[in-house]
């Protein structure tokens, strides 16, 4: 549906919409058991299980996010969305409104080419039936009670209808226990009981080569020999904790609608007991998730959507427990980070928040692996009003890798915000000295931690795969993202932030950017665009090192970079701007450049330690794009970018400019992870 993200304002479901076809089966019983009411001035859709697949897609579109994974033998495990279809494969409704007037519930639809309102463009097929919720919800407010999973895998126990599927658990005589399911085979077995092992069941799907693995790890009550039976159902959707739905609200732009979940604390979608098919122990794990990237109920940890604990019954365990319990994506604020991004003015400890962001309305992307939020930035650009997290790990017996990723929603391209082995452990301050390993519990949660604690967000959809995915399946998830919440609303300075770890490159020429070391001005310029005032001048007033950007970059020893500036060209400077990477590892090792902006020269500055792997530039219109290849020493968790030190030959030497003063127009520089052949898979 290609939103823009100019003017996206949140609004509660009281518009008052009259018309408009309802696209859920009015009739059918939702899964409180609560009739949907037929009386809302709604045209019923046909049954889900007509509905053809076409019917549901947009025509030329990329392939949806769930879709594409599975075309790389990595498929969702799990899909959950208030907004839109994830795969062409699901009929199902989306997810269950109660409005507060009656309590009546309403299982809510996609659009589908036959029911699309008139005039309305095809890129809404497959979107959330907006007209739908506006007419059931007119004069009163909509709450979200249940979030269907698209992938679905317990539909082949379910003859046709949608939503988890009812269970029993039974303590035999003998101490075992079992799990008797609904038989869709019929006849004289109605159901079917299979054997608990070790907290978990095997189905063997009828009709089809599948099997299920249900998680029965932790009952929510204790099976005795006078309570022996415990009724559950089994499956991956996600109801909302009981008493405590989330209201739906719309985003909308240039006159488009589209369903967002907004979560407050203590409101959240959970389901710990019974899944099917999720990542358990030390496995491999992929999650993707789209989130507002200016909700006003944000919180300090953790915003999640993800696998986590098989209970969130604080009797059950030490509150915050164990790191590596849960892989719950995270966007959030993240007082307790092991890494985490800010403007801010001072080193801190890599476990430690800068106290200048404090105060700030800025979220931060990552992975809340519980005793610890594995934040890695970079802060999203102030417009944007979506953005995707997505994350993988693979153990150390496998790929031994773990990958934070993340961008505006508009855009194709994501950050690489760490990509290495999984790193070093963190009990909320204390080095536990080891790096952490995947002890996943396949519980599913929305809008709250793993031990149950306040994580609001804003949501709009998500996927979880138990295979770690291949970066060409990531960009093919984040292509599909981007054609429906896209295009960004400046494709300039979204190029600028994609795969950028400075969080404000576009903000040179504001004095909060620099931290000011000995003088120096900086002025708004005419960037690469031709339009925009993204660029800065930036003046030497007195001979000595003029300013470095104000904010340490979380890195990574080890990990190889790519710093990019662009420098206006000259035809008759004398002296040349330069500039320098600098990490605190023990020796505080300085990778240093230097431009000479008449002929596009780039050498080696002659100061500090590093030896950059490699220094070039090549013209891009009126400026030098230069580049800067480096490789972080051991040891390193933070590095500053300097520009402008007072370099005075094109031979890279440093050295006081007293009469000369330096004079330079940079645009965008950034730092980013340089992907390597063995990571790329």
């Amino acid at each position: 549906m290609m939103l823009r993200s100019v003017g996206l304002l949140s609004v509660l479901l009281a518009a008052t919409v009259g018309l408009a076809a309802c696209s859920g089966d009015s009739g059918s019983v939702s899964p409180s058991g609560a009739v949907a009411d037929a009386a809302a001035g709604n045209q019923n859709q046909s049954a889900a299980a007509n509905v053809d697949s076409a019917s549901l897609q947009v025509p030329n579109a990329p392939a949806l996010p769930c879709d594409a994974a599975a075309t790389a033998n990595t498929s969702c495990s799990a899909a959950h969305s208030v907004t839109r279809l994830l795969t062409k494969n699901y009929k199902g409704p989306l997810f269950q409104v109660s409005r507060a007037s009656d309590g009546k519930t309403l299982d809510v639809y996609p659009y589908t080419r036959n029911n699309l309102p008139r005039g309305g463009d095809s890129s809404l097929i497959g979107s959330t039936n907006v007209n739908s919720t506006n007419a059931f919800c007119n004069n009163t407010t909509c709450s979200v009670t249940y979030i269907y999973d698209q992938i679905d895998l317990v539909a082949p126990l379910k003859g046709g209808a949608f939503g988890n599927v009812p269970a029993t658990l039974t303590l035999n005589a003998d101490n075992t226990e079992s799990l008797t399911v609904p038989n869709p085979n019929g006849g004289t077995n109605k159901t079917m009981t299979v054997p608990v092992l070790n907290g978990f069941a095997t189905i063997t799907l009828p009709g089809t080569e599948g099997s299920l693995t249900v998680q029965l790890l932790t009952p929510p009550t204790p099976l005795t020999s006078t309570a022996p039976t415990l009724q559950l159902t089994i499956g991956n959707d996600l109801p909302a904790v009981q008493g405590k739905p989330a209201v739906l609200s719309q985003v909308t732009s240039q006159g488009v609608q589209v369903a967002a979940l907004n979560t407050l604390a203590g409101q959240a979608y959970r389901n710990r007991f019974g899944t099917v098919n999720q990542s358990i122990g030390d496995s491999e794990i992929a999650e993707y998730m789209v989130a507002g990237a200016h909700y006003g109920q944000s919180s300090t940890c953790c915003g999640t959507y993800g696998n986590m604990e098989a209970s969130a019954n604080p009797a059950t365990y030490a509150h915050g427990e164990t790191e590596g319990m849960m892989f719950g994506l995270a966007f959030s604020n993240g007082a307790a980070a092991t890494f985490g991004y800010c403007d801010g003015d001072g080193q801190q400890p890599v476990n430690v928040k800068d106290p200048v962001c404090n105060g700030l309305d800025t979220n931060w992307p990552g992975v809340d692996a519980e005793a610890g939020v594995y934040l890695y930035g970079p802060q999203q650009p102030p417009k944007e009003k979506f953005v995707t997290v997505l994350s993988k790990y693979s153990p150390v017996t496998a790929q031994n890798r773990f990958v934070v990723k993340s961008g505006s929603a508009s855009q194709k391209v994501l950050t690489d915000d760490f990509d290495q082995a999984p790193p070093e452990a963190w009990q909320f301050g204390s080095d536990e000295g080891h790096a952490f390993n995947g002890q996943w519990e396949g519980g599913l949660s929305l809008g709250e931690g793993g031990d149950g604690s306040a994580a609001p967000i804003q949501f709009f959809e998500g996927a979880i795969i138990t295979k770690s995915t291949a970066d060409t399946t990531d960009n093919a998830i984040q292509t599909s993202i981007a054609s429906f919440y896209g295009p960004p609303a400046n494709a300039n300075a979204a190029a600028c932030n994609a795969g950028n770890l400075i969080n404000s490159p576009l903000a040179l020429d504001k004095p909060d950017a620099w931290t000011q070391q000995s003088g120096g001005t900086a002025s708004p310029a005419t960037d690469i665009s031709g339009v925009d005032k993204g660029a800065a001048t930036l003046t030497n007033t007195n001979g000595s090192a003029f300013a470095n950007i104000r904010e340490i970059i979380r890195v990574q020893g080890g990990q190889t970079y790519t710093f990019t500036d662009y420098v206006l060209a000259t035809s008759g400077a004398t002296a040349f701007p330069g500039g320098s990477i600098q990490t605190d590892d023990p020796g505080n090792t300085e990778f240093a450049w230097v431009l000479n902006t008449n002929t596009g020269a780039a050498v080696r500055g002659t100061w500090g330690a590093g030896q950059a792997t490699s220094v070039s530039a090549v013209k891009a219109g009126q400026w030098w794009k230069v580049t800067v290849t480096l490789t972080v020493p051991a040891g390193s968790n933070n590095a500053q970018v300097f520009i402008d030190p007072p370099t005075s030959n094109a031979a890279g030497v440093r050295s006081q400019q007293p009469t000369n003063y330096l004079t330079a127009t940079h645009y965008c520089p950034s730092l980013a992870i340089l992907k390597s052949t063995a990571t790329s898979s």
